[in-house]
């Protein structure tokens, strides 16, 4: 079974990303599924509307820290470098998608993975669905374009807030802060999704995308991509440095 999964359902495209275990943790292969899966939609123009999905029970754990194809721990800088900017073209490649998206988050969204549902225009939570960004907290920056999303979306204050802290945000929380759109009963996240996907579907194709396309020129352009792959690494070789020292 493939990690990524595309369904066309006329106009609609679902995407489910499933690792069958392992928390739904973004390593390597799942990192590069899901950027062939953007690249192949975005070119898709009979598909205006895209909702990305994990399991039933989590949308994601966060990046997998066991991966070594991921972290590259043996390799060069520059190569480890190239590997830990991959999951920013990730959440990149999904946050320019000229289609509408709407994440449909069960359980955990942790992390890359939470980063990945804020790249999406619309978030659906289940009710026991939560954020957590505990980068910070271990040591690392958070990177893969987190910081304009999260700060865009909530504000400086309440970002530096869950950085620092690293408290879960539920949905019931979620929803008056802004990280997410809709609550729906556990299990009904995806059934959500698509009816704002059906209503989303009544506009005329072309406007839709010219005002994507407008609304999102003019909000998100400070855009740190560019630069975030250096901090992370950084910060998670003077980790690695000082534990072998201590």
């Amino acid at each position: 079974m493939a990690i990524v999964d595309i369904l066309r359902e006329g106009p609609l495209a679902v995407v489910t990303y499933d690792r069958g275990a392992k928390a739904n943790a973004l390593n390597d292969e799942a990192i590069n599924a899901l950027i062939a899966a953007a690249d192949e939609l975005s070119v898709d123009v009979g598909i205006q509307v895209v909702i990305l999905s994990g399991t039933q029970s989590r949308f994601s754990g966060g990046v997998d820290l066991k991966d070594d194809l991921l972290w590259r721990p043996e390799a060069d800088a520059v190569t480890r470098h190239n590997a830990m900017a991959q999951g920013g073209r990730m959440c990149e490649r999904w946050r320019s998608l000229p289609q509408v998206t709407i994440a449909a988050v069960e359980g955990p969204a942790v992390g890359g993975g939470g980063i990945l549902a804020l790249a999406a225009d619309f978030r659906i939570m289940a009710e026991s669905a939560f954020f957590q960004f505990p980068e910070v907290r271990l040591g690392m920056t958070l990177g893969w374009g987190g910081l304009p999303l999260l700060s865009g979306l909530i504000g400086p204050s309440k970002t530096k807030r869950l950085l620092f802290t690293g408290e879960r945000v539920s949905g019931e929380s979620a929803l008056p802060l802004g990280l997410c759109d809709e609550i729906a009963p556990d299990g009904a996240a995806l059934s959500a999704a698509k009816a704002l996907a059906g209503t989303i579907l009544e506009c005329p194709p072309l406007a839709l995308r010219m005002s994507k396309q407008a609304i999102d020129s003019r909000y998100r352009t400070n855009w740190a991509n560019g630069y975030e792959a250096d901090q992370f690494l950084l910060a998670k070789i003077i980790g690695e440095t000082v534990s072998e020292v201590s």
